[in-house]
């Protein structure tokens, strides 16, 4: 009976899973949605702003823990949230020049490559075999993205080099912020320290922010883009992903986790009008083996009873 038990919840932690994976596909398309005067860099910094408090806030409620006594370490949470701004900077701008589908794919699948290299580096972390050859796909799979030429487009969307380079620094920023993370919620709520990273990436932001033009988010659907950001594709996944992360291990998490940059390519061909060809494919394909092997190869080696 025990075994159903554990059966049942690790059935529920994907779901939970699953659910924060796709609301996380949909930031780039709601960026593509929201009015032509809000710049990418304003996007990232009020989806920050929005998202944090929001986050610490449920998470106080959800878990019943005074965030004022967490006290994460100082330099890791700096450096978490400064992966976690470099990330949301980069992202959206690689979306506007790259489009949703290529800038998802791009971000999200690289991103495994450079916390591989990270955790080697500074947690100490050994590098497999199975780390390479992901590694070794993605890489292709990013300069064949990077060298589709515009005529190959049949959207509106122009895919250019430097899109494809925000992307992977979107990517670089999303491995710094796991690696930083790692001490951070070490023996603590994770949850509550990924909300406190996010409000400390929210007040690094702000001086970016004032130098921005906010005059299109006063507007309806400007204000209704953000919140959504803020509230829906930022605080709320990353709860059901602290949720789902209790159930179910790392390694199966970044495998089901593909769901994010699926999402975002679906959203970005049938609601937005981009077109993938062979070649867009092709390269988006390589970098999804990346990840998978990744996964694949990160399973903790299991003892037979």
């Amino acid at each position: 009976m025990a075994e159903t038990k554990t059966d049942s919840i690790s059935y529920r932690g994907i779901i939970f899973i699953i659910f924060s994976a796709t609301l996380f596909g949909t930031t780039g398309t709601s960026q593509a949605l929201a009015p032509e005067g809000i710049s990418s860099s304003a996007i990232g910094c009020l989806r920050l702003i929005i998202g944090g408090p929001t986050l610490l806030i449920l998470t106080s409620f959800f878990y019943r823990t005074n965030p004022l006594k967490f006290n994460p370490p100082l330099i890791p949470t700096l450096i978490a949230a400064s992966g976690v701004v470099m990330f949301q900077l980069c992202f959206f701008d690689a979306v506007a020049r790259t489009g949703v589908a290529l800038g998802t794919i791009v971000a999200i699948c690289i991103a495994p490559v450079f916390a591989g290299i990270l955790s080697a580096i500074f947690n100490k972390e050994r590098l497999t075999l199975s780390w390479a050859i992901a590694s070794a796909l993605a890489i292709s799979g990013c300069i064949i993205l990077g060298s589709v030429s515009n005529s190959d487009i049949k959207s509106n969307i122009t895919v250019d080099v430097v899109g494809i380079f925000l992307a992977a620094g979107a990517g670089f920023g999303y491995a710094v912020s796991l690696v930083g993370s790692k001490k951070v919620i070490a023996d603590r709520q994770p949850a509550v320290g990924i909300a406190i990273i996010l409000c400390v990436g929210a007040v690094l932001v702000i001086p970016k922010l004032l130098t921005e033009d906010l005059s299109q988010v006063m507007t309806l659907k400007g204000a209704t883009v953000v919140l959504y950001l803020g509230v829906i594709a930022t605080a709320a996944p990353y709860l059901l992903l602290a949720k789902g992360l209790s159930t179910v291990p790392v390694s199966h998490t970044s495998i089901i986790m593909l769901v994010e940059p699926l999402t975002g390519c679906l959203l970005g061909v049938l609601l937005l009008g981009e077109t993938f060809t062979l070649t867009s494919a092709a390269g988006s394909l390589l970098i999804f083996c990346g990840l998978v092997i990744i996964s694949i190869g990160s399973k903790p080696s299991q003892h037979k009873s």
